[in-house]
Order: structure tokens, then C-alpha cells, then sequence
């Protein structure tokens, strides 16, 4: 993972030094800010704070599910609480445990959803981008503490790598789904990912 976050970071950096492009982002930005918005109304926060629970929840459930676990139960209670129960060996543990606070769940269903409709980038879609990023964002804030017992039970050091690695892959392709759509952005990352690793070996071999 520490080789993973060399070969990812200049694509994510590359990807970041977009956000200042307002021509480009305005209507991720506009998404985002509605967001804000709408979560700071008190008879708004409520709901919010049981999704930002289930979206977590949901996270684990749907990698556990791609690691064909055996999903037993999912709980979410009113104050915030969850848990997922699954069955299985241990492959895939700690993308599991891990999952929650570094997977957008809403901004991968909206991406791929625009990939089965082949709809282009329109503005819309980056507003709704942009929205569901900020979901996430917030949710990741709010989430992740070091005394989580997802992280704890994986070894801190272990998690915080995967955390620092898995969120510079998918905000980068977040950031270029926005610009390009999500399979040109998968594949612009993909590329330069693979750049990074082979400059690198040229160089030390």
C-alpha cells in the first residue's frame, strides 16, 4: 500500500490542482453548497444523521458482498448506531472494516448509473456529484476517529494507510468523472498509475 500511495499520489495531485478551475467545477461547487445547506436545517439534521449511519452501514455490507461474504444482518438504530454481521473467511477483512471512510457510496451508484445510461457530463450530473461527494466528505468527518474500533481492529498504522491510499483513488476519480465521465476518468487514472510505476522501475532497475 505505501508503493501504491507513491505510484497514486501524482495522478490525485494532478487531479486536485483542477479544483481551482471554477469554468470546470462551478457546478460540482453548486452541489456541494446545496448540500451544506440543506444538512445545517434543523429539521433536516435528524434524517441526515440516520443516513450518513446507513450509507456507512451499507458500505461495509456491499464490499463484504464484492468479497462474496454472506451478509447476516444489517442494524442501523435512531441514535446513530449500526452494524453489519457477516459470515465468511477472512479475505478482505480490512477493505471491509475500511470501506465506510474511503468508498463515496452515493457518488459510485450516481457514476455508475451514468455509465449503464451512457449519459454525457452534463451539469446536472456534476451538481449531483458534487452533492453526493459532500455527503461523503461529511459523513468521513464525522465517522473517522482513531478509536474506531473499524480502524483499531486493523491496526492503526495498516489503517491509516489504506485510508490515506483508497481516498486519493477514488477523490481523484471522482474529481476526473466530474470533468471527463467516469470511464474516461477510471481510465486517465489507470494510465498515469501505470506510468508512475513503470518511470519508477526504469529508474531504480
Amino acid at each position: 500500500m505505501l508503493f501504491g500511495i507513491l505510484f497514486v499520489a501524482p495522478e490525485f495531485w494532478d487531479a486536485v490542482k483542477m479544483l481551482p478551475r471554477f469554468d470546470i467545477f462551478k457546478w460540482f461547487y453548486l452541489g456541494a453548497v446545496v448540500y451544506v445547506v440543506l444538512r445545517l436545517m434543523p429539521f433536516l439534521q435528524v434524517n441526515s444523521r440516520w443516513l450518513e449511519t446507513t450509507s456507512h452501514e451499507f458500505s461495509h455490507a456491499l464490499i463484504g458482498l464484492l468479497f462474496l461474504k454472506d451478509i447476516k444482518s444489517l442494524k442501523v438504530s435512531e441514535n446513530g448506531s449500526g452494524e453489519v454481521w457477516h459470515s465468511g473467511n477472512g479475505i478482505g477483512k480490512t477493505c471491509i472494516s475500511l470501506a465506510p471512510y474511503t468508498f463515496p457510496l452515493f457518488t459510485y451508484v450516481l457514476m455508475i448509473i451514468s455509465l449503464l445510461l451512457s449519459a454525457p457530463v452534463t451539469p446536472m450530473y456534476q451538481v449531483l456529484m458534487g452533492f453526493t461527494f459532500a455527503f461523503h466528505v461529511k459523513c468521513f468527518a464525522w465517522q473517522t476517529r482513531l478509536d474506531q474500533t473499524d480502524i483499531t481492529s486493523q491496526g492503526m498504522v495498516r489503517s491509516l494507510v489504506f485510508i490515506v491510499l483508497f481516498l486519493m483513488i477514488n477523490t481523484a476519480i471522482v474529481l476526473l468523472a466530474t470533468r471527463y465521465g467516469f470511464a474516461d476518468g477510471v481510465e486517465r487514472l489507470a494510465k498515469g498509475v501505470f506510468r508512475n510505476f513503470v518511470m519508477l522501475w526504469v529508474k531504480e532497475f
